[in-house]
């Protein structure tokens, strides 16, 4: 389904990527780990469009999306849930959802595609008048999914899920984002919490300063010496 070759990224005159090449493959629950500042977000924001590779190619569904915008990769069939949330503050949660839902041109859909965000989230039809800048972080996260989800796409990018969220909440996300896998999405997640991450993706690449390092089963990742010395705090 998606497929990185030998990308190269910068920023300014900084390298953040180097000769990173991975593929996930339609209906995979892949994740990439590594300590913060290893490159993980920038792989996110080349797939997404937001950084231009200076090396290498991307490929979705074998179409060369190398040099094409966000919002053109949207279309294709991307769900994004930036770093950090990224929520619009001043708009309300059911603001926020439209938004997400903008490609969409037949209103019933949209509305549909809502009402399965509150259920999935009921914490969001509580809120749904709400600024979301009022909102907590675990409910803000909730927000950045159920947006992501609207315009019901094929490939859901998840980066960090776990920032700045208590376990409790973490696990429930983690969760969700299961259960949609199971219903057929196909999910890459950028993560740090690797024990996490780990517990509930198939299969896992370790990112090092900017360099793949390792790939493997998330099973064999969980048993591997040196993934459990650097990753899972043993």
């Amino acid at each position: 389904m998606l497929k990185l070759i030998e990308i190269d990224a910068f920023y300014g005159k900084s390298q953040a990527l180097h000769n990173v090449s991975l593929d996930i493959r339609a209906g995979e629950f892949v994740t990439i780990l590594g300590a913060n500042g290893a490159g993980k977000s920038t792989i996110m924001k080349c797939i997404m469009g937001l950084v231009e590779p200076k090396a290498g190619r991307i490929e979705y569904e074998g179409l060369d999306i190398t040099r094409r915008p966000a919002w053109e990769r949207a279309a294709l069939g991307f769900g994004y849930v930036p770093e950090g949330r990224r929520v619009f503050p001043d708009l309300t949660v059911e603001e926020n959802l439209k938004i997400g839902g903008y490609k969409l041109t037949d209103t019933k859909v949209l509305v549909r595609n809502i009402e399965k965000a509150y259920d999935m989230f009921p914490r969001l039809k509580e809120r749904r008048r709400q600024l979301a800048k009022t909102m907590s972080g675990g409910e803000q996260q909730m927000l950045a999914i159920a947006r992501a989800l609207m315009p019901e796409p094929k490939l859901l990018l998840i980066d960090e899920i776990s920032m700045g969220l208590m376990p409790i909440m973490v696990n429930h996300s983690l969760a969700l984002i299961k259960k949609l896998h199971e219903e057929g999405i196909t999910v890459l997640l950028v993560e740090q919490n690797a024990n996490k991450a780990l517990k509930f993706a198939q299969r896992g690449y370790i990112l090092k300063t900017g360099r793949i390092t390792l790939e493997d089963t998330s099973s064999n990742l969980i048993c591997n010496k040196e993934v459990v010395e650097a990753y899972l705090g043993a």
